[in-house]
């Protein structure tokens, strides 16, 4: 019995010491990172396990004192932004602070937040072509919570409800006019203790990610707005625009606000209370998009009258010489009817380029020639520069017929000739770069309507699709602006 015991001891302390090793390079960073002002714990620092219960116990209190020092922001940020989200890190994550007796907020708060991490990165790539229910996310946890019941409590009632109004919000307004935030924070609240309990911890999981999902449509979508309204202002001869109702200037210059679209990510590296950094988004949408809806001044200029230009053409002449007939009649025909002016001829680029419907044939006319190969990306080459094209691009233009495919092949052909006029520009070569991005701005507006469309026709796989190429085309659209 004793050596029994001793065996489980020993077990243990191996499982304890091989989970803070495993985080332990998570925490040390923490602390480098913020500045949290802990030393290093020298147990742990040592090569050496050692099983004394006084090593344990310096071991736990070093862990400890890094728990209450750590907030969530900055534990997604380093998660985020290095290659420490580990699966195993993860997990070591989420066993540390299960395992603790006291359970408070800031302590649910991260749990909330590790779970998810570790949903996203274990789940397979494709899941967001695939339902995501309980069943499915149980899987996934399941090295984490082991088996759970399908039997959830009351308050979970709430989740589908609330992600139903997520799904009919078409920006970040919307989510914040609904309280959406708000709401899933409340259930949170209402679930007390319960929120640990393994079958609740799948179920928030499942609905923290697909809130994660929907906040991340919304923000594009926004962003869209936003660079598609400072594109058509540029159109137009406009470099700034009023935007003190989101505490800017009254003359932002338009350059200012792309590059506060380009770095959007800044503000999920601090703490956020609900939708503050969120508000200043959409006030900054409202702003341009008020700027780009009202009309340019009108400039009225008045043309002087025949007579005038008659006379001033008499003051150039000799003083005495008179004015023929033909001379006046041929100034006042100038002044009537100006003579069209020839355009200049300018060389025009690879028809390829800027010509969305010859992109199209290009496209479809190399992805049929190899119809029988099924890998999940595909590659095409355009005037040397490769375009890579997901398993569901590839099918819209292989079975095509329907209008989710025709908008499929639409976005993907505008982001092959972004891509085109991307690669041109950096060669230092000549290309209509804002042509190219107006043609991706009206591809982009119309998908985002075949998106509507999908879902209101319960199309969820249309809709998933349509979805992740919209995305695609953004970021290719983000891009050609930087290089614009």
């Amino acid at each position: 019995m004793k050596m029994s015991t001793a065996v489980v001891n020993l077990s243990e302390v191996a499982l304890k010491w091989r989970n803070a090793r495993r985080i332990y390079p998570v925490y040390s960073e923490l602390n480098r990172l913020f500045d949290l002002g802990i030393g290093p714990c020298r147990e742990l620092e040592s090569p050496i396990n050692r099983s004394e219960p006084e090593v344990m116990e310096r071991i736990r209190e070093w862990f400890d004192q890094m728990d209450n020092k750590v907030q969530v922001f900055q534990l997604r940020q380093l998660l985020q932004t290095t290659h420490l989200a580990t699966e195993e890190n993860l997990h070591a994550l989420l066993a540390r602070h299960l395992g603790k007796t006291e359970k408070p907020v800031s302590l649910r708060d991260k749990v909330d937040y590790l779970f998810v991490q570790f949903y996203a990165h274990c789940a397979p790539h494709d899941s967001h072509n695939t339902q995501i229910d309980f069943d499915h996310v149980a899987e996934i946890l399941h090295p984490v919570v082991g088996d759970v019941s399908p039997l959830l409590p009351s308050f979970c009632d709430a989740f589908d409800s609330t992600l139903q109004e997520l799904d009919e919000c078409s920006s970040l307004g919307d989510l914040l006019q609904r309280k959406i935030v708000e709401k899933a924070r409340a259930i949170k609240d209402e679930a007390g203790d319960k929120y640990f309990m393994p079958s609740v911890l799948v179920a928030f999981t499942r609905f923290n990610f697909l809130l994660r999902l929907g906040f991340f449509r919304l923000m594009h979508a926004d962003l869209h707005a936003i660079r598609f309204a400072i594109h058509q202002m540029e159109e137009r001869g406009q470099s700034s625009c009023d935007c003190t109702c989101a505490e800017l200037s009254e003359q932002e210059p338009l350059i200012h606000l792309r590059e506060i679209c380009h770095d959007w990510k800044k503000p999920f590296r601090a703490a956020y209370s609900a939708g503050n950094s969120f508000a200043h988004l959409v006030k900054i949408r409202a702003a341009v998009e008020t700027a780009m809806a009202k009309p340019l001044p009108v400039v009225i200029v008045e043309e002087p009258p025949v007579e005038t230009v008659v006379e001033e053409a008499a003051k150039v002449a000799e003083p005495d010489a008179p004015i023929e007939l033909a001379v006046v009649e041929e100034v006042a025909a100038t002044v009537q009817a100006p003579a069209p002016v020839a355009p200049a001829v300018v060389a025009e680029p690879e028809v390829v380029a800027l010509d969305l419907d010859s992109c199209l044939e290009q496209i479809a006319e190399q992805l049929i020639a190899v119809t029988g190969k099924s890998a999940s990306v595909s590659t095409v080459l355009m005037c040397g520069t490769k375009i890579l094209l997901a398993s569901w691009e590839v099918a819209a233009f292989v079975r095509g017929g329907d209008d989710a495919s025709d908008a499929l092949q639409r976005a993907v052909a505008a982001r092959a000739i972004l891509n085109l006029a991307v690669e041109r520009k950096k060669r230092g070569e000549t290309v209509d770069m804002g042509l190219a991005i107006s043609l991706a701005h009206a591809e982009a507006s119309q998908i985002q309507e075949r998106i509507a469309e999908a879902k209101d026709k319960k199309n969820i796989d249309a809709a998933v699709n349509l979805a992740a190429t919209a995305k695609r085309l953004l970021s290719a659209l983000d891009e050609a602006e930087k290089a614009r």
